[in-house]
């Protein structure tokens, strides 16, 4: 008797990994190269067209010009800074440039002439932005070690709580510098001058500088062929 009950409870546990097996490997495991569920645009960028990525800007930051060879789009989407370039011929070059500024329709006219546009080059700027830990680096540093490092000025400045609006890179940031009593605005103060010896207190992020749309090597004017 002991010994048939012995071997009911062996079938029992034998039937019981069996059916644990075919469980476990009956669905086969992602594949490493598979996108993740929550994958969307802004992790792998496909836009073809200046249109295609308008659509996508959301609402962030934003920032666009007209170079001289190129149409440049610039704007934050789910904490991703994205510079997108589109290269333009002399004939779309003059079309934007002829816009009348002041035409209550200007925005709708440009879009209408740039979303066409085949985009040539797409930018994540995240690349470009300071982290945190780049910015702890910086307290101790003297003004002019920050300038002297690619830092720009003019953007600005509080001296009652000594905060800088600096740029660096395509990104504004807020320098704090250590405090000081006796400077004073005046028609002619200079803040590099003013800053050049004193020591950073804190820099933090401040979103996207006035220069984010700049980009030298498209600056020139394209040529007419014709």
């Amino acid at each position: 008797m002991k010994k048939a009950i012995v071997i009911i409870l062996s079938l029992v546990l034998a039937l019981s990994l069996f059916a644990a097996c075919t469980k476990s490997g009956g669905d086969p495991a992602p594949s490493e190269n598979a996108p993740a569920e929550n994958t969307t645009a802004a992790d792998v960028p496909s836009w073809k067209t200046i249109g295609e990525a308008l659509a996508l800007k959301g609402e962030g930051e934003f920032q666009s010009a007209t170079l001289g060879k190129a149409f440049v789009l610039v704007f934050e989407k789910d904490g991703v800074y994205w510079r997108v370039i589109a290269e333009l011929t002399p004939e779309q070059h003059d079309a934007l440039f002829a816009l009348d500024i002041l035409d209550e329709n200007h925005d709708d006219k440009e879009k209408e002439l740039v979303s066409p546009l085949t985009v040539t080059k797409i930018e994540n700027l995240n690349e470009k932005k300071l982290s945190d830990d780049d910015m702890t680096a910086l307290v101790g540093k003297t003004g002019a070690e920050l300038l002297g490092s690619g830092w720009t000025t003019g953007m600005g400045h509080n001296l009652d709580s000594m905060e800088f609006y600096w740029e660096y890179g395509p990104f504004a940031y807020i320098v704090t510098f250590e405090k000081q009593e006796d400077l004073e605005n005046t028609d002619d103060f200079d803040e590099e001058a003013a800053v050049a010896q004193l020591k950073v207190a804190s820099v933090t992020f401040d979103g996207l500088g006035n220069t984010c749309t700049d980009i030298p090597e498209y600056l020139e004017e394209p040529a007419d062929d014709a």
